[in-house]
């Protein structure tokens, strides 16, 4: 009778041994696991948080919308002083000086490399439609001091109006704020606006025939 229960004690500890041991190790893999899941995930965050903290600093972290009501007028001039009275009221743009019916605005920066690669495009457009349309370039978030923006543009035979006035800023953010964008938009954006209304907006760089299509469609619209 004696042996028959040490036998059945050491049965239960060798059973509780084993469930120990079997819960021991099926909680250890899931933490493991978990713990790796999560560095990914950690590492992923921060690398979108750089990459945003990066683009916002490129972009227009310094711009302040909260202080600018959907209505205000900016003066705007390039390196050859020559200037427009730029008004913004809720979607509707108008440029003071200028009889054309199309307006069509792109903000950029220097250091934007797809911006770069518009410049041309947009000077095939200034000249194909030079009789409908003022093309605006707005030159925003840049340092560049006025003699090397100079040379930049001579570089780059920018051949429409750039504007680096100092009130870029603010009427890239209202305009921004108009469409509801987000405060640190995504650079070279173009808007373009028929007899003041908004018409359409690019984000990033697009096809220049999308550009071309939306301008003979407003075209077709003008009174």
């Amino acid at each position: 009778m004696r042996t028959i229960n040490v036998l059945i004690l050491t049965l239960i500890l060798f059973i509780f041994t084993a469930c120990e041991d079997k819960k021991t190790s099926n909680t250890g893999i899931p933490v493991e696991n978990t713990t790796e899941f999560f560095g990914a995930d950690n590492n992923k965050e921060q690398s979108n948080t750089r990459f945003k903290l990066h683009k916002k600093e490129q972009s227009h972290s310094t711009v302040t919308t909260d202080s600018l009501s959907l209505s205000d007028t900016f003066s705007l001039s390039d390196i050859k002083n020559t200037h427009y009275t730029v008004t913004v009221s809720n979607k509707k743009v108008t440029f003071k000086e200028s009889t054309k019916a199309i307006i069509l605005v792109t903000f950029f920066a220097t250091w934007c490399t797809p911006c770069l690669s518009d410049i041309p495009y947009m000077n095939d457009l200034q000249k194909k439609y030079e009789k409908d349309i003022l093309l605006a370039g707005i030159l925003i978030q840049d340092t560049i001091p006025k003699a090397k923006f100079k040379s930049f543009l001579s570089r780059n035979d920018v051949k429409y109006f750039v504007s680096n006035s100092t009130y870029n800023n603010d009427f890239a953010s209202l305009v921004a704020k108009t469409l509801h964008l987000p405060h640190n938009f995504s650079i070279p954006l173009t808007v373009m606006y028929v007899e003041g209304e908004y018409f359409t907006h690019y984000e990033g760089c697009v096809p220049v025939e999308m550009i071309e299509y939306d301008i003979q469609e407003a075209l077709k619209t003008i009174k």
